[in-house]
């Protein structure tokens, strides 16, 4: 309570009341936007705004795009309410596939978008076996070299995706080891040509991972979206085939149920 006998709300409940602000902001404008014309609507400070936002990239909750300077909502916002509410994305159809492959493989399934020059895993479930890895969802790769990229990237062209290498080499830094647009061209042509990516330890040591691309109508055709099977790379290597045709099967019968398997 203030001097003058004012409740005044804690500075956490500020912040809660902001973050809800800023969705239901986006839910109204339905398109990506920038720091200033959020704090502008809002009236709200331009640098509450920016550290929101730039702590809601960090969780998974909004993707940034540092070529436009906007920010807007990803496919995680929408799964949080998957659940009670009746697109794949808002009836469930995503959660019921991940939830299956889960069942299926034992392995840990993660859910993948694009986050400005990143892949962040939007949702994951933890493997069941007895050996496993923990996942965080919010995980941050890069989107030119992992493999939910790959798939990702499938309909990038040639110059969008070395345009991409280039500016993920800029951001980074020396720190990390440069990427090459050859390589990462040549493992993107390789995910078009076989309908999936699989990575042998890409990223962590002995782990392997497949990934498929959703259609692009799963959750918006701007809104591109892997489905993602890893665990340890012996057993990925063995299973590949299998685990294949069950993510394109989950696909048939929870995005896209009456149609063929592609």
């Amino acid at each position: 309570m203030s001097a003058a006998g004012v409740v005044t709300a804690p500075a956490s409940i500020k912040s809660a009341a902001r973050v809800l602000a800023i969705f239901e902001l986006f839910d109204q404008e339905r398109r990506p936007l920038k720091v200033g014309q959020i704090a502008a609507r809002l009236d709200l400070p331009q640098s509450s705004t920016s550290l929101l936002l730039r702590t809601l990239v960090g969780l998974g909750y909004v993707a940034a795009d540092p070529v436009r300077r906007t920010y807007g909502p990803t496919a995680r916002v929408g799964l949080l309410g998957s659940w009670c509410v009746g697109t794949p994305l808002r009836n469930g159809g995503i959660t019921r596939l991940i939830e299956a492959l889960s069942r299926d493989t034992g392995q840990t399934v993660i859910l993948a978008g694009r986050n400005g020059i990143y892949a962040q895993y939007f949702h994951v479930v933890q493997a069941t076996l007895p050996l496993r890895m923990h996942v965080p969802a919010g995980t941050l790769r890069m989107l030119a070299w992992s493999t939910p990229g790959f798939v990702i990237l499938q309909d990038a062209t040639e110059a969008e995706i070395r345009s991409l290498v280039h500016r993920t080499n800029a951001e980074l830094g020396a720190a990390h080891k440069r990427l090459s647009a050859a390589g990462v061209l040549a493992r993107i042509a390789g995910s078009r040509t076989a309908g999936y990516a699989f990575s042998r330890a890409l990223v962590t040591a002995g782990t392997g991972m497949i990934a498929v691309r959703l259609p692009g109508d799963a959750a918006g055709p701007k809104q591109p979206l892997a489905i993602c099977v890893s665990g340890w790379v012996d057993a990925i290597a063995r299973d590949e085939r299998l685990i294949v045709e069950l993510i394109r099967a989950a696909i048939t019968t929870f995005i896209h149920p009456g149609q063929p398997d592609p």
